[in-house]
C-alpha cells in the first residue's frame, strides 16, 4: 500500500512540476513588465545567452477598429488606450450585431542592434494579423469586421520574424472576436527574442511534440503486431489502439503538428478532431481494463458504456453540435458547450478511476505498474480540463504522460513476462516429471501387459492347435479371433514398449549394412497390391534405381517409409501419393508427398510428438506414435526428417539417410547379386515336386530361386513340398489335389499374393486350409490386418528358417484339430439315431415270415443295406457318395411300403448322372421323419416324394409329404434346432457343418412338409 502511495503521489507532483514550470511566468509576478506607454526597451544584456523577453506591461490599443499601418502613418485622430498585456479585453467595446468585437494592439520596441527579431505568441484569441514596421508578417485566423469574412484560430501557437528599422521594431496586431467571448485579446504573454532565439524555442516545442507522438505510435504498433502474431492477448490490442489514439491526440493539440500536416483551417473542424478522440481513448482504456482484470469489471457495465461513448464519438466527432453561425457565438454558449462535454466525458473517466482503485485497494498482480499508467493518464486528463476552462497551457505535459505510459507499462509487461517464465519454467519442470512418469508408468504397463498377451496367445495356440481336445468349429473360429485380436494389442503394446524405452534410455538398436534403393519400390510395391482397388487414390514410386545404396538397418527403413505412406494414405481420400528420392551430397533424400487434406500450421511443430494428433472428424484412430516412432529411427541412423504442408493442398515429409561409401559397398557382398543374380540364372521345372509325408505344403513365389530355398528347407523336415511359380498354377493345382498349407509371396507378377489369397478363400476357409504369406512389410502394420482376411499368418522378409517350420507346424496342427472336431461332432451325431426304425422293421420281418417269404426275404435284404450304410459311416471319414444315401433311402422306404402297404405311396425323380458327397444318414433320418411324423399320423396314408435334380450350379435334393403338416411354431423351433426331434435336427447340423449349403423346410399343417436342400456341385461341395 505504501508503494502505491509513493506512485501516486510522486506522479502527482511530477506532472504538478512540469506545469509549474511550463507556465512559470503565470506565476512570476515579481518581474517588472518592460513595456510602458506602448514603447519597451531592450538591452543587449537582456538578450545576451539566448534569452527571450517577455514583453509585457501597457500596450497602446484602440478598441472597435482594425487599423492598418498606413492608418497610422497618416495619423489616426482616436487617442489609444493603455491595456495590459498579457489580460483579458475589458472596457466598452461597441458591439455590432452584424459583426465581431475588433480592436488593434500597438507597440513600439527598440533593439540595441539592427537585426532580425522575431515573436512568439502563445494565444492570441479568437484572430488575429501581425505587422512589423508596416509589413504583414503572420497571424492566425482572420480578423474582419463582417462574420461573412472572419475566421478564428483555435489555440494556435505561432512565431513571427520581422525587420528592425532604425533599431525599432514597430509592431501592429490586428485582433477580432465573437461578441461577449471571455479570454480574448492577448492573453498569454508574447515572446520577444533574436531570430535565432525564437526560432530554436519554436523548433524544440515542435520536436518535443513529434517525439511525443511517434512515441505513442510506434509502440502502439509494436502492441499491436505482438497481438497479431498470437491473438491472444487483447489487452495488447486494446493498448496498442490506446496509444496509436493518444499519439493522434497529442498531434491535435499543443503544436498541432497534424494540422500543420493536413490543412484543416476552420476551427469547428479542428474541434471535432481534438473533442471526437477523447471518447475512443477512454473505450480503449475501459476495455483494456476489461481484458486485464475482468473480476475487477462487470461485462454489462463495460458493454454499456462503450456504446455511450461510442454515441458520443458519433456525437462530437463526426456529426458535429457545433454552430457554423458564429455570430450567435458568446460566453453563455461557450460554458454550455464546454460543461455539456464535461458531464458526458465523466461517466467514461469515473469508471476508469473506480476500477483503479478496486485494483490498487486489492492489491491485483502488476497494480503499482498499472498505477503509474493511470495516475499519468488521470493527471493529464485534470491538466486538460483546466486547460480547457482556463485556457492556461499544458506545454511537456504530454511528453511526461507519454513516458509514464511508457515506463509503467513496460515495467507491468516485464512483470507479467517474468511471472509467466517462471510459471511457465515451473511449468516445464512439472511437466517434465510427469512426463517421465507416464514414459515409466507406460512402460512398466507395457510390461505387465506382455505377459498375460502371451498368455493368451500361447493358450489360444494351444486350444487352435488341439492340445486340450478337440473344440467345435464355431468355438475354433472364435479362438482364431481371440487369437488375431490379442496379436494386435500385442503390436500396440510394442508400439508403446518402443516409444516408451526410447524416451526414457533413449535407447534404440540398430544394425546399419549397405542396402540398395531398390527397397523403396519393394515397399511400395507390396503395399499398393495390398490397397482396396475401389481405392481413389494412386499410390506412385519414381526411383531411379541406379543410384547410390545407403548405410542403414533394412528392417528400421522399411518401418521409416511403411509409416509414413500409412500416414499418408490415412489423410488422402482422392489424389496421389508419391514418393521419390535423389541424392544430395551425401546423402539419399526420400520424399512422401500426397494431395491430401494438408496438416495445419499449428500442428507442424507437434507432428512428430508421441501420441500428437491432427485433430480430424474423419479419423481419429491410432495411438499417434507412427510418425514419432519414424522420427526416433532416422535420428538414430544419422538421418534428418521434416514436414511441408500447405492445408488443403497436400503435405510432403522428406527425410534423409546417409549414403554408404565405396569402401562400406566393397566390404560387404551387394544385395544384387546375393539375392537377384541367382534367381536370373535359375530356372526351375514346375510345378516343382518333392515327394515326403501326407502333410503337403504348396509354395507360391515368382523367383525361382525363392522356390528352391523354400522347397529344399521344407523337403528336409519330411514334408511333400509342390513349387510354382504364379497364382493362376496356385488355383488350378488346389482345384484338383489336396494341400495342407500354403506359402504365398506378396508381391507376384500377373496375380498378387493378396488376390490369390482372396480367391482361395472362395473356395477353402481359413481352418481348411492356412495360408502363410512372406512380406516385405513390417509386420506390424494396419495393412497386414487387412491381409489376414485371407491369410492365417505372415512373416517378414528375409525369412528365419526356424520361426517358417515353426509357424507351418502350428498351422497343420490347428487344421487337424478342426478335422477331428468336425469328425467328432458328426460322430456325436450319428450316435444320436434312434432305434425304434429297426425294431419296427424286425417285427414287420417277423409278421411276414409267416405269410409271405419273398417279402420277408426283400425286407431282410433292405434291412442288410441299411445296417452295412449305418456301420461303414465311421471308416469312411464321415462323407458318402450320393447314390450310397440314396440307396438306403430306398432300401428304408421298401421296408415301409411293406409296413404301410396301399397307406404309403413312393415317388422318385433322381438324376442318376450327380456325383456327389454328402454327410452319410444324412437323407434317411428326414424321410424317417416324414414317414413318422407326416404320414403314419394320417388315417389314409400319404405320398412321400424324393427328388435330386441339377439347379444351375446347384443340386436340389427335395423330400416332400402330404402328411399332417407341422405347427408354425414346431417349425420355428426346428428351424433353430431347438426341437428334441434329432431325426431332423441332426441332419440340419451336418449340413450346416458343410460350405455353401442350405436347407430350407415348408409345412402348412393338414396340407404337408417339403425339406429342400442345395448343395454346390462339384469341388465347392
Amino acid at each position: 500500500m505504501k508503494k502505491n502511495i509513493v506512485i501516486t503521489v510522486g506522479i502527482m507532483m511530477l506532472f504538478a512540476i512540469v506545469f509549474i514550470i511550463g507556465n512559470g511566468h503565470y506565476f512570476k509576478k515579481s518581474n517588472a513588465p518592460i513595456v510602458k506607454q506602448g514603447v519597451a526597451i531592450v538591452t543587449s544584456e537582456q538578450l545576451e545567452n539566448n534569452k527571450m523577453i517577455k514583453l509585457n506591461g501597457e500596450w497602446f490599443f484602440y478598441p472597435n477598429v482594425l487599423l492598418s499601418p498606413q492608418q497610422l502613418l497618416n495619423g489616426y485622430t482616436n487617442q489609444p488606450i493603455l491595456l495590459k498585456v498579457p489580460d483579458k479585453w475589458a472596457g466598452d467595446f461597441q458591439l455590432d450585431e452584424e459583426g465581431p468585437i475588433i480592436g488593434t494592439y500597438h507597440l513600439k520596441v527598440k533593439v540595441p542592434v539592427e537585426d532580425q527579431y522575431g515573436l512568439f505568441f502563445w494565444g492570441i484569441h479568437k484572430s488575429n494579423r501581425v505587422f512589423i514596421n508596416g509589413i504583414e508578417v503572420g497571424g492566425k485566423g482572420n480578423p474582419d469586421t463582417s462574420f461573412a469574412e472572419f475566421r478564428s484560430e483555435n489555440d494556435d501557437k505561432f512565431m513571427v520574424i520581422g525587420q528592425s528599422e532604425e533599431q525599432v521594431l514597430d509592431i501592429l496586431i490586428q485582433v477580432a472576436s465573437f461578441k461577449e467571448f471571455p479570454n480574448s485579446g492577448i492573453v498569454e504573454s508574447v515572446e520577444f527574442g533574436t531570430r535565432d532565439t525564437i526560432q530554436h524555442f519554436y523548433d524544440r516545442k515542435r520536436l518535443t511534440d513529434i517525439l511525443a507522438i511517434a512515441g505513442y505510435i510506434v509502440f502502439g504498433i509494436i502492441y499491436l503486431i505482438s497481438y497479431g502474431q498470437n491473438r491472444k492477448r487483447k489487452e495488447e490490442l486494446f493498448f496498442g489502439l490506446f496509444m496509436i489514439l493518444m499519439g493522434f491526440h497529442a498531434s491535435f493539440i499543443s503544436m498541432k503538428i497534424f494540422f500543420q500536416i493536413v490543412p484543416i483551417g476552420l476551427t469547428t473542424n479542428q474541434l471535432q478532431f481534438q473533442l471526437g478522440i477523447i471518447p475512443l481513448l477512454n473505450i480503449c482504456m475501459v476495455l483494456f481494463l476489461y481484458t486485464m482484470y475482468p473480476q475487477m469489471t462487470s461485462k454489462k457495465v463495460v458493454y454499456t458504456l462503450v456504446s455511450f461513448l461510442s454515441f458520443i464519438f458519433f456525437i462530437y466527432g463526426i456529426y458535429n453540435p457545433f454552430s457554423s453561425d458564429i455570430s450567435e457565438m458568446t460566453k453563455r454558449t461557450q460554458v454550455i458547450q464546454q460543461i455539456t462535454y464535461l458531464l458526458l466525458i465523466i461517466p467514461g473517466i469515473g469508471y476508469i478511476a473506480l476500477i483503479l482503485i478496486r485494483i490498487i485497494l486489492r492489491n491485483l498482480e502488476g497494480a503499482s505498474y498499472v498505477l503509474i499508467v493511470f495516475m499519468a493518464t488521470c493527471c493529464y486528463s485534470i491538466l486538460m480540463i483546466v486547460y480547457i476552462l482556463t485556457e492556461i497551457s499544458v506545454d511537456y505535459s504530454g511528453l511526461v504522460l507519454f513516458l509514464c505510459i511508457l515506463v509503467g507499462f513496460s515495467l507491468l509487461l516485464n512483470y507479467r513476462t517474468n511471472a509467466t517464465f517462471t510459471k511457465q519454467e515451473a511449468l516445464t519442470e512439472e511437466l517434465q516429471i510427469h512426463n517421465h512418469m507416464k514414459d515409466e508408468f507406460l512402460l512398466k504397463t507395457s510390461h505387465e501387459l506382455r505377459t498375460p498377451l502371451n498368455g493368451i496367445l500361447n493358450l489360444s495356440k494351444l486350444l487352435m492347435e488341439g492340445a486340450e481336445g478337440s473344440l467345435k468349429r464355431n468355438q475354433q473360429e472364435q479362438v482364431i479371433l481371440i487369437h488375431n485380436i490379442t496379436q494386435r494389442l500385442g503390436e500396440i503394446v510394442e508400439d508403446l514398449l518402443f516409444s516408451s524405452n526410447h524416451n526414457i534410455s533413449g535407447e534404440l538398436r540398430v544394425s546399419p549394412r549397405v542396402v540398395p534403393v531398390s527397397i523403396i519400390n519393394d515397399v511400395v510395391t507390396e503395399i499398393r497390391s495390398v490397397m482396396s482397388a475401389n481405392s481413389y487414390v494412386r499410390l506412385l514410386v519414381e526411383v531411379d534405381m541406379t543410384l547410390s545404396p545407403m548405410l542403414t538397418d533394412e528392417l528400421r527403413f522399411k518401418q521409416v517409409l511403411y509409416n509414413l505412406l500409412h500416414n499418408a494414405l490415412q489423410h488422402t481420400e482422392l489424389g496421389e501419393v508419391i514418393v521419390t528420392a535423389y541424392q544430395r551430397q551425401q546423402h539419399m533424400v526420400i520424399e512422401v508427398s500426397d494431395t491430401g487434406k494438408g496438416i495445419p500450421a499449428q500442428d507442424l511443430e507437434h507432428i512428430f510428438t508421441a501420441f500428437y494428433r491432427v485433430k480430424n472428424e474423419h479419423y481419429q484412430e491410432g495411438l499417434g506414435l507412427g510418425l514419432s516412432i519414424a522420427k526416433n529411427i532416422v535420428d538414430k541412423l544419422n538421418g534428418t526428417i521434416d514436414v511441408k504442408s500447405t492445408l488443403g493442398e497436400g503435405t510432403t515429409f522428406t527425410f534423409t539417410m546417409p549414403l554408404a561409401t565405396k569402401s562400406q559397398i566393397d566390404s560387404e557382398a551387394s544385395p544384387v547379386t546375393t539375392e537377384q543374380m541367382p534367381s536370373a540364372i535359375l530356372q526351375l521345372e514346375l510345378p516343382l515336386i518333392h515327394q515326403g509325408n501326407d502333410k503337403k505344403i504348396l509354395v507360391v513365389d515368382d523367383e525361382h530361386f525363392n522356390i528352391k530355398v523354400l522347397t529344399d528347407a521344407l523337403a528336409l523336415k519330411g514334408y511333400t513340398v509342390i513349387g510354382v511359380d504364379n497364382g493362376f498354377a496356385a488355383i488350378d493345382y488346389i482345384k484338383i489335389n489336396q494341400v495342407d498349407c500354403m506359402l504365398v509371396d506378396l508381391m507376384m507378377e500377373g496375380m498378387s499374393g493378396y488376390e490369390l489369397c482372396k480367391q482361395v478363400r472362395k473356395q477353402y476357409d481359413m481352418l481348411e486350409l492356412p495360408i502363410i504369406v512372406l512380406t516385405a512389410i513390417m509386420k506390424h502394420s494396419d495393412f497386414m490386418l487387412t491381409l489376414q482376411l485371407g491369410a492365417n499368418d505372415y512373416l517378414q522378409k528375409p525369412i528365419a528358417m526356424d520361426e517358417l517350420l515353426l509357424r507351418i507346424e502350428s498351422l497343420l496342427a490347428v487344421r487337424q484339430s478342426s478335422l477331428d472336431a468336425i469328425e467328432v461332432e458328426m460322430n456325436n451325431l450319428y450316435s444320436q439315431v434312434t432305434p425304434h426304425f429297426v425294431y419296427n422293421t424286425l417285427t414287420t420281418i417277423i409278421g411276414l415270415s409267416y405269410t409271405d417269404m419273398e417279402n420277408a426275404r426283400e425286407a431282410l435284404y433292405c434291412l442288410t443295406t441299411y445296417f452295412r450304410a449305418k456301420l461303414n459311416v465311421h471308416s469312411r471319414n464321415n462323407m458318402i457318395l450320393l447314390e450310397e444315401e440314396i440307396e438306403l433311402v430306398k432300401a428304408y422306404l421298401a421296408i415301409e411300403k411293406m409296413r404301410f402297404g396301399e397307406r404309403l405311396t413312393i415317388k422318385y425323380n433322381i438324376d442318376e448322372s450327380i456325383q456327389l458327397m454328402i454327410p452319410a444318414l444324412s437323407l434317411q433320418p428326414l424321410v424317417e421323419n416324414a414317414v413318422f411324423h407326416g404320414i403314419s399320423k394320417k388315417s389314409e396314408g400319404g405320398t412321400i416324394e424324393v427328388s435330386v435334380q441339377r439347379e444351375g450350379q446347384f443340386v436340389q435334393i427335395k423330400i416332400y409329404d402330404n402328411g399332417v403338416g407341422i405347427p408354425a411354431k414346431k417349425l420355428q423351433q426346428l428351424m433353430n434346432e431347438e426341437s428334441p426331434r434329432i431325426g431332423f435336427t441332426n441332419p440340419l447340423k451336418k449340413f450346416r457343418l458343410m460350405k455353401n449349403v442350405s436347407l430350407r423346410l415348408y409345412s402348412k399343417e393338414g396340407k404337408g412338409t417339403t425339406i429342400l436342400i442345395l448343395l454346390p456341385e462339384g469341388d465347392d461341395a
